[in-house]
């Protein structure tokens, strides 16, 4: 049933699970993201959004309307009475009010629209200022920018004293002489692979003191599914790195219709020595303009590889939008703001 609020004329607000919107709601949506660059991400896709509805219950989409006109949505998870969190709560690495810059929405206006008293928040798009006051931390998300092609990342990347591409060659070559041939596919629809992929990030987060990643039947049934989908505005990508037929890495992420998001990575420790995992991230880069995929993110955590392999940043913040007071209290890593 559709609830309809109005939060600050001339904007109404309607909310609607995310599995009964209408074709025309989800043609809204998707003109919504080819007119606004800034929400490239898979994650802002009616796709994603929907795939996790298909896995767990509650993901709704408040749908933002001028004069009879969509022009904006908000996807969230509910998590109790007033209560939501992003859509797929730890495994959403981009957060936004996915609205047309033109439309002057209000967070005051979004919570009201749509029943909420909180919206807690841990990947917002830095640049959507009306959260400003209830913002507690700041951070960023690491980028590759591959507009121009392979070669001239790579050119500028040696422009700037930074050899990863070389090194990374210079182990392939290494593992080919010591080890056999060495293939690398983007994509494999292996659900056999992602299971083992699964298996060994869940132990390596269990070891880390964050047990029980993947082990919930709903984590399991959304990366199969994603695995599964393969739409030209979203789809799953399982990438594996090969020597002699045996995997040495595995990564299971996403792409919209321009963007791939790195998303997680498992390596065979035994073969530590050779990098394999940034070989095939490097193999990845190379492969992404001939997909048609202009930018791989490498998201929000702070890592030496990502430092070295990045051209730009993306600002993300976190915090809790309330009807109660907002915080006042601010975080700001020290990697925020590295160009």
């Amino acid at each position: 049933m559709t609830k309809s609020r109005s939060p600050s004329a001339p904007l109404t607000i309607t909310v609607r699970s995310a599995l009964d919107l209408s074709p025309e709601e989800l043609a809204g949506w998707e003109a919504i993201l080819a007119d606004e660059p800034v929400y490239a991400s898979p994650f802002f896709t009616p796709g994603y959004v929907r795939l996790v509805a298909q896995c767990v219950d509650g993901v709704m989409v408040g749908l933002i309307w001028e004069n009879g006109a969509l022009v904006g949505v908000f996807p969230y998870e509910l998590e109790g009475p007033g209560k939501a969190r992003p859509v797929g709560s730890v495994f959403c690495d981009y957060q936004a009010v996915i609205a047309r810059r033109r439309v002057d929405w209000t967070v005051e206006g979004l919570l009201a629209g749509l029943g909420l008293e909180q919206w807690r928040f841990d990947h917002l798009l830095a640049v959507q200022t009306p959260f400003a006051p209830y913002i507690q931390r700041r951070d960023v998300s690491w980028s590759i920018d591959l507009s121009q092609g392979f070669a001239v990342y790579d050119t500028w990347l040696r422009d700037g004293k930074h050899r990863p591409v070389a090194e990374t060659r210079r182990k392939l070559r290494m593992m080919e002489r010591e080890l056999g041939p060495v293939t690398f596919d983007a994509h494999v629809g292996d659900h056999d692979l992602l299971d083992g992929l699964l298996a060994r990030k869940s132990a390596q987060w269990a070891r880390s003191g964050w047990p029980g990643r993947f082990s919930t039947y709903w984590e399991h049934r959304l990366m199969h599914r994603l695995l599964d989908t393969q739409t030209p505005g979203f789809a799953g990508m399982l990438s594996v790195l090969r020597a002699a037929g045996r995997p040495l890495a595995m990564h299971i992420g996403m792409r919209s219709r321009a963007v791939w998001h790195y998303w997680t990575t498992v390596y065979d420790d035994g073969f530590a020595r050779y990098s394999p995992g940034n070989v095939m991230l490097v193999e990845m880069i190379k492969a992404a303009p001939g997909l048609g995929l202009h930018e791989i993110d490498l998201g929000k955590e702070d890592f030496e590889y990502k430092r070295r392999l990045h051209t730009h940043v993306v600002p993300v913040v976190e915090g809790v939008l309330s009807t109660a007071a907002p915080s006042r209290s601010l975080v700001v890593p020290a990697e925020f703001g590295v160009s």
